[in-house]
């Protein structure tokens, strides 16, 4: 009976205990502010790597971007590039094309300088366009290109790449390398190799939490970057 009684206590006991335990989770805070980046620069791209065969020749565009966010590990990049025209002889000429993308960004902090790596991932609308004289056709155009006319390609790519971006105050510099992956003869493939360069004008916005948060913005902190 006693055997019975000490156990029914401790049952009791520990039951008590477990009850009297609290879990408590970390609170969860998020920027008041981040950063909003408008960019310039230059890039050098083979802008259709399937069909610009040639050493030597690729093109040099001129690009704009948008970035929004950074304070904590990913931010968004949207990005424009227009090309200059090149020939891809004796099959092309006058080629034009463009370049949309969106990209994330993942940032790794350096600890002795306000400076930034970063793997990218992404999305690109590419356009390619160009008088097509049907020479030389390696690829079999002519049975989906008249030759001897203007012909246009659009086609949609994975982006992917990485890239390195110091700051000066509000004005910072980057670099930037990515391949572009889309289909071509029903294949996926490389089909641009991109290399790029410039500058952003950096300036501190309301980040999306404190748009939304409205007056329940206890938990929104200022990081120590943004005093910069």
């Amino acid at each position: 009976m006693r055997v019975i009684l000490y156990i029914s206590f401790i049952l009791l006991f520990f039951q008590t205990a477990i009850a009297q335990v609290k879990v408590i989770k970390p609170v969860k805070t998020h920027p008041r502010k981040t950063t909003l980046a408008f960019g310039a620069g230059a890039m050098r791209s083979f802008i259709f790597l399937t069909r610009n065969v040639q050493d030597n020749n690729d093109a040099t565009g001129f690009s704009g971007s948008v970035v929004y966010g950074g304070e904590k590990t990913f931010r968004g990049c949207l990005e424009f590039t227009t090309y200059k025209k090149i020939n891809i002889v004796p099959t092309w000429y006058d080629i034009k094309a463009y370049t949309i993308e969106l990209n994330g960004q993942a940032l790794a902090r350096f600890k002795n300088t306000r400076a930034y790596f970063y793997p990218l991932f992404g999305f690109s609308f590419n356009s390619f366009k160009g008088y097509f004289t049907g020479k030389n056709d390696f690829l079999n155009l002519t049975g989906k290109y008249e030759p001897n006319q203007v012909a246009k390609t659009n086609w949609f790519g994975v982006n992917v790449g990485s890239g390195y971006e110091q700051y000066f105050k509000r004005i910072s510099i980057f670099g930037e390398y990515k391949m572009r992956i889309g289909r071509s003869n029903k294949q996926l493939t490389i089909m641009d190799v991109c290399f790029s360069a410039g500058v952003r004008f950096n300036l501190r916005v309301p980040s999306v939490y404190s748009i939304f948060s409205g007056t329940k913005n206890r938990y929104l902190l200022e990081s120590k970057e943004s005093e910069d």
